[in-house]
């Protein structure tokens, strides 16, 4: 059993930037192709609608906000979304990207949504290396981990319904800050 409590793979720092709030960065050189960041039992969560709103019952909206800004879906499993724990919810968006999820991996079989079990399947299912962050080039020392949002999400209408509720600007997925 793993005692590894977050999903670094490699060593990490965390800091303030200047436009684009707190973010990760690498402490070390990275090759293209390594592993960066994966889930780990602990620090992550996957929510239906129903367990999302219910998480979102009684916040204020500045913390409806940061969740909902703070979570994201995949395509491979429809009407969820997924909230991580650990440092890897800092990853900053862009289109010239250092990470991207690791989607060489086969996927073993589609999860079926009607399932009771379904919730219980992605958790487990997102422990697979296919969910895992891979470098996308060269990392060095110093370089911001980043991720093409617009690449890699598949958010469900239902939480696309509640960031648009919430008058989210996602204008920041258009180019990077």
């Amino acid at each position: 059993m793993s005692t590894q409590t977050d999903g670094f793979l490699y060593r990490y720092s965390v800091k303030e930037t200047p436009d684009r709030g707190r973010a990760v960065f690498a402490e070390e050189a990275i090759p293209k192709g390594s592993l960066v960041w994966r889930h780990v039992p602990g620090q992550y969560a996957v929510y239906d609608e129903a367990g999302f709103k219910a998480r979102l019952n009684g916040m204020a909206e500045a913390d409806i906000i940061y969740e909902l800004t703070h979570m994201f879906g995949l395509a491979d499993f429809p009407n969820c979304v997924i909230r991580v724990f650990d440092a890897g919810v800092l990853f900053n968006h862009s289109t010239e990207h250092t990470l991207a999820t690791n989607n060489a991996a086969p996927l073993e079989r589609p999860l079926d949504p009607t399932l009771p079990t379904y919730i219980a399947d992605v958790t487990e299912a997102l422990l697979s290396d296919r969910y895992a962050m891979v470098a996308v080039r060269d990392i060095d020392m110093g370089d911001e981990f980043t991720n093409d949002y617009m690449a890699e999400v598949g958010d469900p209408p239902f939480f696309e319904a509640l960031y648009d509720r919430c008058d989210i600007d996602h204008s920041f997925l258009g180019a990077d800050a």
